[in-house]
């Protein structure tokens, strides 16, 4: 049990430490801060340390090159068909929940606006690397990092939660899953909630690729907004 609490949670209290420290040594006023939350720590922690680990662990078990067989236990391959259906069966319930629980999460949100780290940096002004900036943002949390994480946690940890968990397993990954995002508290309800569909079509399914999937297009739908008002600017 504290194995399993410790390898859910560590990754996050790496990146949480990493990103309050970069933003507070490295960060000024005329630089973005996704330079530090969306693309250093990213690239520098969040991403080598998932990584990492099941590599370490790949390399143990004497595995070749950059196979991670033994190590990613639900690797089934899924036809290319066979993801228009499962893709939809991930998003569609998760995009009610999310919307059904609007209104709680931002209250929460509000809540939770005093003690949010990011909430004193802003960027003064314009900057030439904001582009840039977005640009790697996009790549790095709509695409490597969900691949990174469903590799790290679906692929490896859920199958190994432990036994006393009993039918709750789901739910309890789910829930530390959602802890691990110790940058936004406010969303551990409506994660909790929105990754069940993900985690029960993976054990359904044996694979991590519809959850793969499914997961970068609703982190790089979240994106929308801040590429409308980059266009809107210019």
């Amino acid at each position: 049990m504290g194995k399993c609490l410790f390898l859910h949670l560590a990754p996050g209290v790496a990146n949480l430490a990493a990103t309050a420290l970069g933003l507070a040594t490295l960060w000024n006023p005329s630089l973005p801060p996704e330079l530090i939350f969306g693309v250093f720590t990213n690239v520098f922690v969040l991403i080598p340390v998932q990584l990492g680990y099941l590599y370490y662990l790949a390399k143990k078990r004497g595995s070749r090159g950059w196979s991670l067989a033994g190590v990613i236990a639900y690797r089934q391959s899924i036809s290319w068909l066979r993801y228009l259906l499962w893709v939809p069966v991930i998003l569609v319930p998760t995009a009610l929940i999310f919307a059904v629980m609007e209104p709680i999460t931002h209250w929460l949100e509000t809540a939770f606006a005093g003690v949010s780290i990011f909430a004193k940096y802003q960027m003064a002004g314009g900057s030439e690397v904001a582009a840039v900036v977005l640009l790697a943002h996009i790549a790095l949390t709509g695409i490597l990092v969900p691949i990174t994480e469903e590799l790290y946690f679906r692929g490896y940890l859920l199958p190994r939660m432990p036994s006393r968990f009993g039918r709750l397993k789901p739910a309890a990954h789910s829930l530390l899953f959602s802890i691990y995002h110790f940058d936004t508290p406010w969303m551990i309800p409506i994660r909790t909630l929105g990754i069940l569909p993900l985690i029960y079509t993976t054990i359904h399914k044996q694979s991590v690729r519809p959850g793969i999937v499914a997961h970068c297009l609703v982190n790089l739908a979240n994106f929308s907004d801040a590429i409308s008002r980059r266009i809107g600017s210019q």
